[in-house]
């Protein structure tokens, strides 16, 4: 049986797969979901400002789900699946430990070394976020459409942000408040994050297969730095329309289909 690992991007945790994980349970593969230092179950760690500094955080994690199913992890070989900076961590493990790799997929990543920063940090999608979110505060005031007890404005700057479709769902953005609530990441660790995601270069891995896959209406991360990678690693883009940076919320099911397709 296929072992897909999972691992999330900048500030976010395995919480937020939101049930995509367990779609992909149901479809005949071990499915891993992990949390980076800083974030989720490593909430009270300090993110590193180095990507290959996250590695060994996560594959003990690996590690420790594999024996939990009876798995000797020396034997099992994975396919590590990355969303944005998740998919700069899934390069990183790859060449730290080519052995354990099977195969690598991007999702809406981006690497120093192949896009300028303002295609890989856009700017103006944040701008017109924020101006939603003013919005949409504005009318909760006059409305009480919002319980504010529940939706927090930063959660919903992010989800306005990576999510085409449900960037205005009240029902996920409580339900991401509430996430919060439980757990977040600090500050300070989402700024280490985010500068060891902006000094990612991409390595060489001649011996991998590495699969990227693009929602063509990203407006985090340019589209245009998937192609790149694409280019790069000398493999074919796979194409997500009508879909947003945060590609497992937007499109659960073409993403799923695109995953099964590619590591069958």
């Amino acid at each position: 049986m296929t072992t897909l690992v999972l691992l999330r991007g900048l500030m976010r945790d395995s919480r937020h797969w939101y049930g995509f994980d367990q779609r992909l349970a149901q479809q005949a593969v071990n499915v891993i979901s992990v949390d980076l230092p800083g974030n989720g179950l490593l909430v009270n760690q300090s993110s590193p400002g180095e990507m290959q500094d996250y590695c060994d955080a996560v594959w003990q994690q690996i590690d420790d789900a594999l024996l939990k199913q009876s798995m000797l992890p020396s034997q099992v070989k994975v396919v590590l699946v990355g969303l944005s900076m998740g998919g700069m961590l899934a390069l990183t493990m790859a060449a730290q430990c080519r052995s354990r790799v099977q195969h690598v997929v991007l999702i809406n990543s981006s690497a120093a070394n192949l896009s300028p920063c303002y295609k890989r940090f856009q700017c103006l999608g944040l701008m017109r976020s924020l101006g939603a979110v003013f919005i949409r505060a504005l009318r909760a005031s006059l409305s009480n459409s919002i319980d504010t007890d529940k939706s927090h404005w930063l959660e919903a700057t992010v989800l306005d942000f990576t999510s085409r479709h449900l960037g205005q769902s009240i029902e996920v953005i409580n339900a991401w408040s509430i996430l919060r609530l439980q757990c977040h990441t600090s500050f300070i660790n989402g700024l280490r994050q985010l500068y060891a995601s902006a000094r990612f270069h991409s390595p060489i891995l001649n011996d991998i297969p590495v699969s990227v896959i693009v929602a063509n209406q990203d407006e985090l991360a340019h589209p245009k730095c998937s192609e790149q990678l694409a280019v790069f690693y000398q493999t074919q883009l796979h194409k997500i329309d009508d879909c947003g940076h945060d590609a497992s919320l937007d499109q659960p099911q073409q993403l799923q289909q695109l995953l099964l397709k590619i590591i069958h």
